[in-house]
């Protein structure tokens, strides 16, 4: 059965953070490829979803470049892509259905600035086991679906076949082969239908307060803070595409900056303790924890994946690095940002989380959360 093969011509990715698309490129048609390189050529990986052409994108890159090492899976695609290839929709679902569901597999969520990338990292030094950092289908998959869960059982099949392919590769013959999967914040929003086809999967979520979250979060803007009406509309419209607590208002007068921002990070919250309340067990993780306890924290974790804590020397000289180095995330970009939230800031951080019906505080504890103090 053939594919269609494009030849990139450019590449014009708007920003750094931006989510995966296939207008990240400017290509042209080459010709066809049989549709079962994308799993036979390890170089070849998923890309992104096109939904006004229902096709799924795949990327082939640098043979010698590995690019699940890198902190971010979807910003190595587009840095080391030659090729494009697409597959329909349908395509996809049949070569999903035809995969076994990884035994090994382990999902990693959070609130975003509390250290994930370190433990994909971290994990990336077992053997047997590849960490893939955010790729960029589960963010697609997220903007998709529908709130009211109309459109659930399309989203269900293609994040069922996604994560099928992800988690295949013609390097692996060993069956053993653990996966892990580290989605962006918002990528709670799907943890339901994930868990739906993968109930045996480990869970893992890292979280912070938010207080400490909100200035990392303004460090990582890198000075770029919206500060008129247009542009407060323009990220509250965004946002509320992927945080259910955050609506799209015509209204003259939008949101503030930290009125988004704390409705964002109480939007993964809720969404970890929903999935609690349905039964689905986890290892919840504080970033305070993970940053003065780094080695006892990562023994605990592996521990919960029923991985040996044997040989952690390659682990436990990760986390003494800078996990987004050569990244725009990277700590030394960002130790130049200074940032101060005044009494203000904190006034209006604590309202907003007032409103709420169950996190009403900063420092939420979260069900399931690691007590280090018990081992």
């Amino acid at each position: 059965m053939p594919a269609k093969f494009f030849k990139i011509q450019s590449k014009n990715k708007p920003y750094f953070l931006s989510i995966p698309s296939l207008d990240d490129f400017h290509y042209q048609e080459a010709n066809t490829v049989d549709i079962n390189i994308i799993l036979e050529k390890p170089n070849i990986s998923l890309y992104c979803l096109d939904f006004s052409r229902k096709w799924a994108i795949f990327v082939e890159t640098d043979p010698e470049v590995d690019i699940d090492q890198f902190p971010f899976f979807y910003q190595a695609q587009y840095d080391h892509a030659k090729n494009l290839i697409a597959i329909t929709f349908s395509e996809l679902l049949e070569i999903g259905k035809q995969l076994e569901i990884p035994e090994n597999l382990v999902i990693v969520y959070s609130v975003g600035r509390c250290g994930s990338t370190l433990v994909h990292s971290a994990f990336n030094q077992l053997e047997n086991t590849l960490s893939l950092s955010e790729p960029g289908v589960y963010d697609q998959l997220v903007i998709m679906r529908q709130w009211d869960g109309s459109n659930d059982a399309e989203i269900s099949e293609l994040i069922e076949s996604c994560t099928k392919i992800l988690c295949t590769s013609s390097r692996l013959d060993d069956h053993s082969y653990r996966w892990v999967i580290k989605l962006r914040s918002y990528g709670i929003e799907i943890a339901d239908l994930i868990f739906k086809h993968f109930p045996k999967a480990k869970i893992i979520f890292l979280y912070r307060d938010t207080e400490t979250w909100m200035k990392s979060v303004f460090r990582a803007s890198l000075g770029e803070i919206p500060n008129t009406v247009d542009s407060l509309k323009a990220m509250q419209n965004q946002v509320s595409q992927v945080s259910p607590l955050i609506h799209q208002d015509e209204q003259d007068q939008p949101l503030s900056y930290l009125q988004i921002l704390t409705l964002a990070w109480l939007s993964v919250m809720e969404g970890y303790l929903r999935l609690h309340q349905q039964g689905v067990l986890a290892l919840a993780i504080r970033f305070q924890d993970l940053i003065t306890a780094p080695q006892q924290t990562i023994i605990e974790i592996l521990k919960y994946c029923d991985i040996p804590t044997t040989n952690l020397t390659q682990i436990f000289e990760v986390l003494q690095k800078d996990s987004q180095a050569d990244t725009i995330l990277s700590k030394a970009n960002l130790n130049n940002q200074q940032v101060k939230l005044t009494q203000e800031d904190l006034k209006e951080i604590r309202a907003t989380l007032q409103e709420h019906s169950t996190i009403k505080t900063s420092d939420f504890i979260v069900p399931n959360t690691l007590q280090l103090g018990e081992f």
